[in-house]
């Protein structure tokens, strides 16, 4: 059964704990690495400027920058290992599967959470992202609290 790093569990600890307990029961189901939790307002911009975030972190916040609890209401998890070529049909295919363990495991835990892949949330499951026209700012690794 695959288990976080130190690094993966430490920017998990940044999270709120329904995010912590989501993704502590996934890495059981499928290895994955937690690349952010918190984020301060400027590496929101940072990642702005970096066309990488359409919120600024100042005019509009992230829901990684800190909430009135002091946690980050969204992480960035990316199945392990890491391979970011989505173009690659295998590729993708692997991403998918993984959001479908998260949404599945979330609706067992009860926990409702909001992929970075369905912003526009018009969809029950997971389907490919870049089949929707609609679906115009893919963020794959992210994962928020609704």
């Amino acid at each position: 059964m695959a288990s976080f790093s130190r690094s993966s569990r430490s920017r998990l600890d940044s999270c709120h704990p329904d995010l912590r307990a989501l993704f502590h029961e996934v890495v059981k189901h499928s290895d994955c690495t937690i690349l952010e939790g918190l984020r301060s307002a400027e590496r929101q911009q940072e990642l702005y400027r970096q066309g990488k975030s359409k919120l600024d972190g100042v005019s509009k916040r992230s829901k990684h920058q800190a909430a009135s609890d002091g946690f980050s209401h969204a992480a960035d998890v990316a199945p392990y290992p890491i391979d970011w070529n989505t173009n690659d049909a295998a590729v993708r295919l692997k991403w998918l599967d993984f959001a479908r363990v998260v949404l599945e495991t979330a609706d067992k835990m009860a926990i409702v959470v909001r992929w970075g892949g369905d912003w526009n949330r018009n969809w029950d499951r997971v389907c490919d992202p870049t089949d929707d026209a609609a679906q115009r700012f893919n963020d794959w690794p992210h994962w928020e609290l609704r």
